[in-house]
């Protein structure tokens, strides 16, 4: 499989056999700035942790509070209501997340 990686500072567009969690070097060749996957898609919880925006700890905590409700909320939601992450991460996580998707636009309206 391939993936797919992007530069959050210059958006360059890398690819290798690897995750990134297996690269040598995680900062962009051309501006050492920051590179997250963006192929295959990732889950939100997983952009966020890539993002450095909350800890795999805290993801795992809020998956674990989403599993027990009877009414399940997005994670998005539940890492709002804890304060684990601010709205413009989520924003930005979104963002990210539709890119990975295919490009729909983000708009204020769509739920997390």
């Amino acid at each position: 499989m391939a993936y797919k990686f992007k530069c959050l500072n210059c958006g360059e567009i890398t690819y290798s056999a690897a995750p990134l969690e297996y690269q040598k070097n995680k900062n962009c060749q051309r501006c050492g700035g920051k590179v997250i996957q963006i192929y295959p898609p990732m889950r939100l919880g997983e952009i966020l942790v890539q993002l450095d925006a909350i800890t795999q700890d805290e993801l795992n905590e809020a998956l674990a509070i989403q599993k027990r409700m009877i009414t399940r909320a997005t994670i998005g939601k539940i890492l709002l209501r804890l304060q684990l992450v601010n709205q413009i991460d989520l924003e930005k996580a979104l963002k990210i997340q539709r890119e990975m998707l295919g490009g729909l636009p983000y708009t204020n309206s769509d739920t997390y």
